[in-house]
Order: structure tokens, then sequence, then C-alpha cells
């Protein structure tokens, strides 16, 4: 018998698990060429570089220390005052930190869907609206009957609201879910302290032996294939 016969439903991680493309922050990044292409103006080259970089230290740093329910909206950490730029920065980083699914992934997603329920819980630091159109364009909505997103929460990974936020939407107590990520703390030890099992992906080649993980893959799509 196969490791995912023994669950009704599957939750998974986006970026780091599902997406290999994401975050595309640093200094090789024009974030300038994306502001303007959706509308900015105003900001220049230099300004918007410091307003994004200083912006994400203070979240990464808040998202490191916690706490992690309530977790502020991304706009607690712009120093801009004027809505609209505000909105365009939320906007710009949103398309930065956008996970992107392979088309084969996809594809073993759609295939894994005929035989399990799945979900998404994601940690997203700007407003969800760039994520949810990617999901529309890319339909892989229409694989994911649970869809979880931190900032539509206001909590991230490990609180408990986010799992069991989850569990409400599929309808399904913690022994029929599975939960799939490649943050240990955050997915692992998070979906464990709520009761479910778990799989963590890692190319870590020394284990700790007190690692909790269920079972432990260096990719996602070798989950089919756990016994």
């Amino acid at each position: 018998m196969s490791f995912l016969s023994s669950f009704e439903a599957v939750l998974f991680d986006l970026n780091g698990t599902l997406a290999d493309d994401f975050d595309r922050f640093g200094d090789d990044q024009d974030y300038h060429a994306t502001y303007t292409r959706l509308g900015g103006r105003s900001l220049t080259s230099a300004r918007l570089r410091e307003e994004v970089d200083e912006s994400l230290r203070q979240c990464l740093a808040r998202y490191e220390r916690g706490p992690w329910d309530p977790f502020p909206p991304y706009r607690a950490f712009l120093q801009v005052d004027d809505p609209r730029e505000r909105q365009l920065l939320e906007d710009t980083v949103a398309e930065h930190e956008l996970g992107i699914v392979t088309r084969s992934r996809l594809s073993w997603l759609r295939s894994l869907s005929t035989n399990h329920r799945l979900g998404l819980i994601s940690d997203v630091w700007a407003p969800s609206r760039r994520l949810r159109a990617y999901l529309r364009e890319s339909r892989l909505d229409q694989v994911m009957e649970a869809i979880v997103l931190s900032s539509e929460v206001g909590a991230v990974k490990p609180s408990r609201r986010i799992f069991e936020t989850a569990l409400d939407q599929l309808g399904c107590g913690p022994s029929q879910v599975v939960v799939v990520g490649d943050n240990y703390r955050r997915d692992v030890l998070g979906a464990a302290a709520c009761g479910m099992k778990t799989v963590w992906i890692s190319n870590a080649q020394d284990v700790p032996d007190d690692v909790r993980a269920d079972r432990i893959i260096a990719d996602v799509e070798a989950l089919t294939a756990l016994d």
C-alpha cells in the first residue's frame, strides 16, 4: 500500500515545494521595470529599490521573530504615504514574490487530483490579488479544493490558524490529511502540531535523528512513489 493511500487529502506549500521559480529579489532584479509596467511613474529606480529592500528587511525580520498570529499586512512595512504608490509597491513585490509552477508539475497535480483532494497553504507577503490571478490563469485553482494564503488570513505558518483554516475548507480531520512542504519549522512542525502527517522536501544529506517528518523526499513529485 502506498503512503498516500492512507490520506484523503494532500496540502501543499507553494514556494520551494510546488514552485521552483519564486522570490525574485536582489541586486540583479529590475524592480523599476516592474513598477513602471504596472503604471508607476513617481518613484525613481533608486528610491524604489530602497523602499523594496527596507520593507522586505523589516517583513522578514518579523517573519523570523514572530509573533506569527496575527501577522501584519505588507503595507505596514512601507514608508510611502500615498495610497496609490503603496498599492503599486505592493503589486511590484507581489510580482517578484510570485511562485511559478511548471507545466509538467501542473500536469502531475491534475493527475494526483483524480485520487486525492488537494489544497494549497502558502505564506505570501504582498496582497494576494496577483497570486489569485495566477492561480486562475494557470487553472491551478481548479485542482485545489482549499487555498489558504497568509496575507488573507492575517497569520503565517507555523500558526495553527493556517492549517486549521485549510482543514475547515476541506471538511477533513487532521488524520485524513498530509502536509507537504520544504520549510521544516513552518510546514512540518506547524502541521504536526495540528495532528497531521508530514512530508518534508529536503536535499539534506545528513538528517538529524530528532526530525519529526513522517517522510523526507528531495523532490515533490517523488511523493507518489512513497510506500
